[in-house]
């Protein structure tokens, strides 16, 4: 049993910081950086440009013709692990030539773009928060890790955490490597599509990935069989997600044949773990490394992509007869297509026996431990109410976060406030309508900010609508979303739509108060054959007294008969037996004399 010495594993995307950061990160505050920053950029040229940092984010904007998002919190980690004085300098000269002068922007021609232009995984809520920061008119293009087009299901068996946007890579000495998203403006300037420009994307990373690590290096395997991506480069995520066959050509270097599916986890950018569905230790590591380890690493814990478990399968090609593919339809053979799911250990659609769970938390991980340590069955903790004391969690977890959202949202914080519902649909939502309604109070909250932002007010809105409808295809019933996505409409203008969600807010309203009637009735209706029947239970009752107090006394009536029958027999019997005897019956008071 490795699990123990595997707290080391996540080398380059998860690693403990190097002796002696810790200290410099006391000595340095972040503040200080950015005011050096700041400082910077003002002797650039932008001195009396306000600049405004975002704490819970990490960001800072830069504005101008065009506002640019400095990643502040990747640079300042950076900054305290420079050696010297010098370096930190060069640090700070380099952001400002990247984020003042416009080095790390997206080129203005799209044939300039050479090998920058690359797919990436994001965060939904990272999506939405970046959508929010936008100025109007502008949005984020993105789409599902299969060329799904937004927005993407988050429950159910096709459930997305993340998805598949375009950036532009900035390497510079003494910088981290800077990714800029691309942008509807870039994509209009350069007249292409988003399909074209994330073809050309998935070709630059398909030529990166044949440059690094030859096949049999790719995956390094603890002694668990849990493998992890080698390339390290911060695109691990994407080209695993993207390019499967990368997981289905891995193999063990010990030698052991694996049986089972292929269960994969996007922990970090630079991080994916890989193990199969019948290996009980191989994602017992995997849930220890991502449930136990990782969150108490805080810069690591900060580049989390996802912690939910992926099954790859083969399924049927919907689009087989189709001239024009997708780039993101991998092609598995012919009439199939690969396919990312959410793991469960014998969940659908295969169903397969003989399947383990990912442990969530520490006491999972030493209930496996102690199973395999003494040849015992190993527990399978399974996402509704079996033996996962984390599972049993999920509803209450996905309450105090919607609860948070809600308490956010009142004082005024709607970005948390959105981040805290994104917090409690990630958490699992008990059902489809408990997961709309976190949607749909995401969607008020951008409404919120559309009014308040005049600049972001469109794309706000954008956002908010698509949270809306989001929330109407989980619950076509809630009336509130359908408000919502109407008064998102009214933002942008497309007052046709906004008629029509409100006139389903109307059917919606118009069939909650006939249902509401319809119970009142049915309640009615059952209280009046309550009333009904406990009458006609009153009455049988008095019928059943009266029967048996009649029965009573014809029975009193029938025992004097009898004892006057008994009486007139007994006087019979002693007139017979005085005849017998010859006595005069006047004479029978003589003898008592």
């Amino acid at each position: 049993l490795f699990i123990g010495s595997g707290h080391h594993w996540f080398a380059g995307g998860v690693r403990a910081s190097p002796p002696g950061v810790r200290g410099r990160e006391m000595a340095t505050s972040i503040a200080s950086f950015i005011e050096r920053l700041r400082g910077s950029f003002a002797d650039a040229g932008m001195e009396g440009q306000e600049f405004s940092y975002d704490d819970a984010s990490g960001q800072m904007l830069v504005p101008g013709e065009t506002t640019r998002v400095v990643p502040v919190a990747t640079l300042f980690a950076q900054y305290t692990q420079c050696p010297d004085e010098s370096s930190r300098r060069k640090l700070v000269t380099a952001a400002m030539e990247a984020f003042v002068q416009g080095a790390a922007d997206v080129p203005a021609e799209y044939n300039s773009c050479g090998e920058r232009l690359l797919p990436q995984l994001w965060p939904l809520e990272k999506i939405v928060a970046r959508q929010v920061t936008l100025p109007s008119g502008f949005e984020l293009p993105y789409c599902g890790i299969h060329g799904e087009t937004p927005p993407l299901k988050t429950e159910g068996m096709e459930a997305q955490n993340f998805g598949v946007v375009l950036v532009c890579e900035y390497v510079s000495e003494g910088l981290p490597a800077i990714e800029t998203p691309l942008l509807s403006s870039d994509l209009s300037r350069w007249g292409v599509s988003f399909v074209v420009a994330l073809q050309k994307a998935l070709d630059n990373l398909r030529s990166r990935t044949k440059k690094g690590p030859a096949a049999e290096r790719r995956w390094e395997h603890h002694p668990s069989g849990c493998g992890q991506s080698c390339w390290q480069d911060r695109f691990d995520a994407a080209r695993i997600a993207l390019f499967p066959k990368l997981v289905t050509a891995r193999k063990r270097t010990d030698g052991e044949s694996e049986q089972g599916g292929h269960v994969v986890t996007f922990a970090t950018p630079s991080c994916v773990l890989a193990t199969v569905s019948k290996n009980a230790l191989g994602l017992c590591f995997m849930g220890d490394s991502l449930h136990v380890q990782l969150p108490t690493r805080e810069v690591e814990a900060k580049q989390t992509l996802s912690t939910i478990p992926m099954r790859l399968l083969k399924m049927k090609d919907p689009n087989s007869g189709d001239t024009e593919r997708h780039p993101l339809h991998q092609k598995a053979n012919e009439g199939f297509v690969w396919r990312w799911l959410p793991y469960s250990p014998g969940g659908p659609p295969l169903r397969s026996s003989g399947e383990f769970s990912v442990p969530l938390d520490q006491g999972e991980v030493d209930a496996i431990l102690e199973a395999a340590e003494a040849g015992k069955p190993v527990p399978v903790f399974t996402a509704k109410g079996g033996k996962a004391s984390a599972s049993a969690e999920m509803p209450k977890e996905f309450a105090a976060k919607k609860d948070e959202g809600n308490k956010l949202f009142k004082a005024g914080d709607y970005v948390k406030a959105i981040r805290a519902y994104d917090a409690a649909l990630e958490a699992g939502a008990p059902s489809d309508a408990d997961a709309a309604i976190a949607h749909s109070n995401a969607a008020q909250a951008l409404l919120n900010l559309a009014s308040a932002d005049e600049p972001r007010r469109e794309a706000c809105a954008a956002e908010a609508l698509k949270r809306a409808v989001t929330a109407t295809g989980l619950d076509p019933t809630n009336a509130k979303a359908y408000a919502r996505a109407a008064s998102a409409c009214d933002l942008l203008g497309e007052d046709a739509a906004a008629k029509e969600f409100r006139e389903r807010q109307e059917g919606c309203v118009a069939a909650d108060a006939a249902t509401r009637s319809l119970r009142q009735a049915e309640a009615k209706k059952k209280q009046e054959e309550l009333e009904e029947k406990k009458a006609s239970l009153q009455a049988s009752k008095r019928e059943k007294e009266a029967r048996e107090a009649l029965l009573e006394r014809e029975r009193a009536l029938e025992r004097e008969r009898e004892s006057e029958e008994k009486n007139e027999e007994a006087a019979a019997t002693a007139k017979c037996l005085n005849s017998m005897l010859g006595l005069d019956p006047g004479l029978a008071s003589l003898g008592g004399r």
